[in-house]
């Protein structure tokens, strides 16, 4: 019979890979456990490189994003979630302020990748290939890089300083950014006949029509021009009256950022939406803080079509109820029959979504992430054409939000790097560690953060940035909430438990994934070692049987106690 051998094999955390439930975690891949026990321990440096492993953005998303990992965190079960996008971005304005540098991963390479688009995600696969590498060239059609970045997200979220720190650090990669550069057939063509390899990261940007009656009427707007005027400094061109009725159509980001945008232009909006609060894709504390600053809801409301007034536009509304759940895991909205009111505003705003607009690839494609399949090029070029992020809109799960297009932009470059002659290592699969797999018992309950804010008095008229990066102190205290799921912290437990069995190692805590801080005693083996698997807190131990995959590992952890304790060794040598 094959022994049992107990083994530090770190397990995943559903904060960054799913939860019980299947819900996605970070879909950057951000080492959630590593970056915040390394922030709790004051060593912010390390935490910072650890961060930029996976997401060129951190500082961003540690302010606009939606937070998945929040949800899945194991600690949500237990008392309240651990403050992740604050730690996230407080670590990463940290590294920064503190002129931190991008490290190479492997030296120059001749090959040279062209990527279309400097957005988020085009931007992050730059970042990543150069790292490897690379000759990267980013073709931008705008005078200035960043695409949603600064194009759609105010400076109150995220202040233009931030980007350029992030967009910096990225050029310092080795990325070289060609703004005025609109990629047409031609272009396109020489392109996949000139670079090794092309990535077509154009995003979203050409608006969803909701196919109404007078939504092209005078007046009627769309979101993202909205807030390209207003992040390029051209607030005045929209010529925004003191109290001017605005509707906003939508519940995601967007229309919170349009709505959030005209109160401090000195208008009155409200946000029409055919869900519920509960159903919107813009994170549920969104609805309470525009709510204090002056924005006004029309839950359950369905604009059916648009009609111009004397004095502006009417809207009318279906009145909506809502069903069972849809293929977007909401709550589907049915028309309650005879319900149909009519609404008075002077400008409309429409924050339904945007689509791609792929139109200089040729008149036929294919996409089937992360390839482009494009029948017009010459074979040679043909299977050099890669796509990633919201242009693949409609063939991956997750777009519509950097967080996700970061982790898109890694699964293309990866495809590349093969593509390109590359070997890469297939990573071991592991389980995830989740809430019932803890000890909790060692653990006290405690709240979260609550962060400091610019005070809704102090928001009108500015786009003055409204929450506050914590202090160092703050930062290292709740990072401490984290349980660390599935990874080894030398919390000791185990050592105790085991009778002698395990011995301590004299070395630091480092990140790397499968670092170990003890060795077993292969001829004290017993039940108080089997005892240290149940013991963790963490859930960072495994039992594997002799002859598994994992023997590498084993063979690294084990060692005899003949070489230890010569005087103990019972054995005939």
């Amino acid at each position: 019979m094959k022994r049992l051998y107990p083994l530090y094999f770190n397990k995943l955390s559903p904060c960054y890979s799913r939860d019980h439930l299947g819900n996605h975690g970070c879909y950057a891949r951000n080492d959630i456990p590593r970056f915040l026990y390394l922030t709790e321990l004051g060593r912010f440096e390390e935490a910072f490189y650890v961060l930029k492993e996976t997401n060129p953005f951190s500082s961003g998303c540690g302010r606009f994003c939606d937070h998945p990992c929040e949800t899945a965190c194991n600690r949500t079960k237990y008392d309240e979630p651990v403050d992740i996008k604050a730690m996230e971005r407080f670590i990463s304005d940290w590294g920064y302020k503190n002129g931190l540098k991008p490290k190479k991963l492997a030296p120059a390479k001749e090959m040279r990748i062209a990527v279309i688009g400097s957005g988020p995600a085009g931007l992050s696969a730059a970042y990543f290939l150069a790292r490897q590498g690379y000759r990267t060239d980013v073709y931008e059609k705008e005078d200035t890089p960043g695409g949603l970045l600064t194009q759609g997200i105010p400076a109150f979220r995220y202040p233009p300083e931030v980007f350029n720190n992030e967009l910096d650090f990225i050029k310092k990669t080795g990325v070289n950014i060609k703004c005025g550069e609109n990629i047409n057939k031609d272009k396109f063509l020489n392109l996949a006949r000139e670079y090794d390899a092309v990535i077509v990261s154009t995003g979203a940007h050409k608006p969803i029509e909701m196919n109404i009656e007078g939504e092209n009427l005078a007046g009627v707007e769309s979101a993202i021009p909205f807030l390209r005027k207003i992040n390029f400094g051209m607030a005045d061109d929209l010529k925004i009256k003191d109290g001017e009725r605005i509707c906003v159509v939508g519940g995601g980001y967007s229309a919170i950022d349009v709505a959030r945008s005209s109160v401090r232009l000195g208008a009155k909006p409200t946000v029409v939406y055919r869900r519920t609060e509960d159903e919107m894709t813009a994170h549920s504390g969104e609805v309470a803080d525009t709510i204090k600053e002056g924005v006004d809801y029309k839950f359950l409301r369905q604009p059916l079509k648009i009609e111009k007034t004397k004095s502006g536009l009417k809207m009318h509304v279906q009145v909506m109820k809502l069903g069972p759940v849809d293929e977007s895991g909401r709550a589907k909205p049915f028309a309650v029959p005879g319900l149909i009111e009519k609404l008075e505003f002077d400008r409309i705003v429409l924050a339904v979504g945007d689509r791609p607009d792929l139109y200089f690839v040729g008149e036929s494609f294919t996409v089937d992430f992360q390839r482009m399949l494009c029948p017009d090029l010459q074979d040679e070029d043909a299977e050099k054409i890669f796509i990633t992020g919201d242009a693949a809109y409609g063939n991956v799960e997750s777009t519509g939000m950097v967080v996700r297009v970061v982790g898109l932009a890694q699964d293309t470059v990866k495809a590349v790097r093969e593509f390109l002659g590359e070997d890469i290592e297939t990573e071991t699969k592991r389980e995830i560690a989740f809430y019932n797999m803890l000890n909790t018992k060692y653990f006290e309950k405690n709240g979260r953060l609550v962060e400091d804010e610019l005070p809704v008095e102090d928001r009108q008229g500015n786009f003055e940035e409204i929450v506050q990066t914590v202090e160092e102190d703050i930062a290292m205290l709740m990072s401490s909430r984290c349980f660390n799921c599935g990874i080894c912290i030398q919390c000791d437990w185990c050592w105790f438990y085991s009778d002698g069995s395990l011995i301590k190692l004299k070395k630091e805590w480092v990140p790397e994934m499968d670092a170990h801080f003890y060795e077993f005693l292969d001829d004290k083996l017993g039940d108080a070692t089997y005892k240290s698997v149940e013991a963790c807190p963490r859930s960072a131990l495994t039992v594997t049987k002799e002859g598994s995959k994992l023997d590498d590992f084993r063979k690294q952890q084990y060692i005899s106690a003949c070489e230890i304790l010569p005087g103990e060794c019972d054995h005939d040598h």
